[in-house]
């Protein structure tokens, strides 16, 4: 049993391993504070890397603080905000409160669906998101 228990843990330390390397990253400076589900992170530089492995994480990182969050972010295009530009990081803008919505650029895609505390806002203040906040992306790989 404890030789099972040791080859499970080593295939899933040489696959999270090989998540890590299979990784394109997308740098963005943010101007402003905005949350990502639950957690709020500071105006900044950030690196935005999704593996190529097939699952749907997401990792944003802020390259001062070095504060991060991993969230769930489907590739699928999103008929909703299609942009001009290839290299974008998109937010919903609610009151004075920005959320990340997608990244979109030719190494990283991702949609972020929102969060309970965006539609908890969205149902205390009777508003809607408006319209789009759109920061320039760049590729690192």
């Amino acid at each position: 049993m404890k030789t099972l228990n040791t080859i499970l843990m080593t295939a899933v330390v040489l696959s999270g391993a090989a998540a890590l390397s299979a990784q394109t990253k997308a740098t963005a400076n943010v101007p402003f504070e905005f949350t990502v589900q639950n957690t709020t992170l500071p105006a900044g530089e950030y690196t935005i890397s999704k593996n190529s492995t097939g699952r749907d994480l997401m990792l944003i990182q802020n390259v001062e603080a070095h504060k991060a969050v991993m969230v769930i972010a489907p590739s699928a295009e999103t008929a909703q905000r299609r942009t001009e530009s290839p290299n974008v990081v998109v937010f919903r803008q609610i009151g004075d409160r920005y959320f990340l919505e997608d990244v979109k650029t030719s190494g990283v895609c991702g949609h972020v669906a929102p969060s309970k505390l965006e539609r908890e806002l969205v149902a205390e203040t009777g508003s809607h998101p408006i319209a789009a906040v759109i920061v320039a992306a760049v590729n690192v790989r």
